[in-house]
């Protein structure tokens, strides 16, 4: 009796490998974008929990955040969108944005992303 081999072609192993090298790519778009997500948020929060921030104007806050995003090197939001309240003596900053990432030719995706104290 004749055994039949088991395994993977050579057709097989270039389709997975393309597949695999594509979402890739398009991983090593993404990660970025969540990185600068990570950072506004710890900036946000690190100032809101500062207690030199506690009585400040909200020029002094949004001062401040732009220095720290200008250290981080964070180009998708400015100091100019930031909401700043306080709710029951508490400092609040929040920001919404969006983030266009060109994939292919003209198809793109977009993220929304949120930033809160809170």
């Amino acid at each position: 009796m004749r055994k039949r081999q088991s395994g993977i072609s050579l057709f097989g192993l270039i389709s997975v490998s393309l597949v695999l090298v594509v979402v890739t790519i398009y991983a090593l778009r993404l990660v970025p974008v969540y990185i600068e997500q990570y950072t506004i948020t710890k900036v946000v929060r690190q100032i809101a929990n500062n207690p030199e921030f506690a009585n400040a104007s909200a020029a002094d806050v949004r001062a401040a955040f732009s220095r720290q995003v200008t250290i981080d090197s964070v180009k998708v939001i400015s100091a100019s969108d930031l909401e700043i309240t306080r709710e029951a003596g508490q400092l609040v900053i929040q920001t919404k944005y969006a983030v266009k990432i060109p994939m292919v030719s003209n198809i793109s995706l977009v993220i929304d992303f949120e930033a809160t104290s809170r």
